[in-house]
């Protein structure tokens, strides 16, 4: 691992503004866009910030937006929504350089085998198109989980497709909230597909984004399986405050020194 393989969450619309912060600390954003429909995003303003942070030897993550995406829907308006919102977001992608693209399941919590089923067929013809697009910008797409129990349909999904071009980002703390398994059983299961991590820490009950060690989620397992692992993910940390992000920053920076400059 590098340096090059941290970033720090950064809402799309907050990115101009804090981009002094980032090239001074020399931190690289994932760049959000759950807060700013893309409609209202400055795509050609996005992208010159990218361009700045390129020019220091910086790199950026895209997160899609979620509301509405869900690429395994039979519903004909959610699947012509998510065709529209995963397009817009390569568009977004291209400008910005990003390296990852990560996009929500839009699996609902408790979804039961018949509905995983289709889920599945449906995301094998939805996804080929953009995978083509994203391989022209040298761009990977990652799916993250959010409320499964088990990775089981990330690995049937990606193993389906097998493109180099999509992989897994594995969310910490949405796995403490929802897993069933132990975290060591998920990271082995997923490690051929994994791509990119999210760090943020709760208490096993809400999404709470705390920082790094504050809450439940088991990071010495995860630290040590990172240590000895052949999977080189690249990570966000997943923080929602700038204060947080610094405390969870200290922590990478013990426990993690080598990606962490």
């Amino acid at each position: 691992m590098s340096s090059s393989s941290l970033y720090i969450y950064t809402p799309a619309h907050l990115l101009p503004a804090r981009l002094p912060f980032l090239l001074n600390r020399r931190l690289q954003p994932e760049v959000a866009c759950q807060e700013v429909l893309l409609e209202k995003l400055d795509f050609e303003q996005l992208g010159d910030c990218a361009s700045q942070l390129q020019d220091q030897g910086l790199s950026t993550t895209l997160h899609a937006p979620f509301t509405g995406f869900n690429p395994g829907s039979s519903k004909k308006r959610t699947h012509n929504a998510s065709l529209r919102i995963a397009d817009q977001s390569l568009q977004l992608a291209e400008k910005l350089h990003a390296r990852r693209i990560v996009f929500h399941p839009g699996l609902t919590y408790g979804a039961d085998g018949k509905k995983l089923d289709l889920w599945m067929k449906n995301n094998l013809s939805f996804w080929p198109e953009f995978l083509t697009r994203a391989a022209d910008f040298n761009c990977t797409i990652c799916i993250e989980n959010i409320y499964e129990t088990t990775p089981d349909i990330f690995v049937d999904l990606l193993s389906e497709i097998n493109s180099p071009q999509m992989g897994h980002v594995f969310d910490v703390g949405h796995w403490n909230i929802f897993a069933t398994g132990k975290l060591l059983d998920w990271l082995n299961a997923t490690a051929p597909y994994l791509k990119h991590l999210h760090l943020h820490d709760n208490h096993g009950e809400g999404d709470e984004h705390l920082p790094v060690g504050q809450g439940y989620v088991p990071f010495s397992t995860l630290f040590t399986w990172l240590r000895n692992t052949e999977a080189s993910p690249t990570m966000t940390l997943e923080n929602h405050s700038l204060p947080d992000t610094e405390l969870s920053l200290k922590i990478i920076q013990q426990q993690l020194p080598e990606i962490s400059g």
